[in-house]
């Protein structure tokens, strides 16, 4: 009868190692070729830099035309939520103005002061590109309606009433209930009209008024 002899420490070893190789090249044929070293959701970053971006332009659109002149647009969060915040200028004032993300609704709008840290030439770039469209606007509609919009709110705030008249737009707004945030004059249907950011409670609305008989045209929540 045959006696089995005991696996010696060498062979025991060699099994171990030959082993582990074998697990190896299983777990390289898995990944297979092709997804080496290569990222599995490769679109998302530029799906969410797109949709910024959109958002980015639409919030720097609607600034415009209420009178800011727009100097940066950043990502930002607020209580957890992903949120936009934009400095612009208008009338010599610099304002901090945050907003929820994608929807734009104003979250608040806080004035600062002037700093060279903001970069003259970043300022001064994206007010010679607004000058540029605007010159270009001018040029392709010399003849339409949209050339002559601008000056007709240009006309409206040369008057020597406008700012009275403004004042009264506010105090309007206030003797209804409401806390005014920002006025602006737009023109619609060729007249003067007070577009007001306004806030009652936790909610935001959008007033408008005609001019000059501050008339109560809509009122709407934003």
């Amino acid at each position: 009868m045959k006696t089995l002899k005991p696996f010696s420490f060498k062979t025991t070893i060699s099994t171990v190692f030959i082993v582990a190789l074998l697990v190896t090249t299983v777990g390289c044929a898995v990944v297979g070729p092709g997804y080496d070293n290569q990222p599995i959701y490769r679109g998302d970053n530029n799906r969410q830099n797109d949709s910024f971006n959109r958002v980015s332009q639409q919030l720097r659109q609607d600034l415009r035309r209420k009178g800011y002149q727009v100097i940066d647009i950043r990502s930002d969060s607020y209580r957890g939520d992903r949120a936009m915040t934009a400095f612009a200028k208008k009338n010599n004032q610099l304002y901090e103005l945050t907003y929820t993300y994608p929807s734009l609704r104003l979250i608040s709008s806080n004035k600062r002061l002037w700093s060279n840290n903001w970069g003259d030439n970043k300022y001064q770039k994206d007010n010679d590109r607004h000058k540029k469209d605007k010159h270009k606007d001018n040029g392709k509609y010399k003849n339409d309606k949209r050339y002559k919009k601008g000056d007709i709110e240009d006309s409206i705030k040369r008057e020597s009433r406008y700012p009275a008249i403004k004042r009264r737009a506010i105090n309007k707004v206030r003797s209804m209930g409401y806390r005014v945030e920002d006025i602006d004059l737009e023109e619609k249907n060729k007249r003067g009209v007070f577009d007001i950011e306004a806030r009652r409670g936790s909610q935001e609305y959008e007033i408008l008024l005609s001019y000059p008989n501050l008339d109560v045209i809509n009122v709407k929540k934003d």
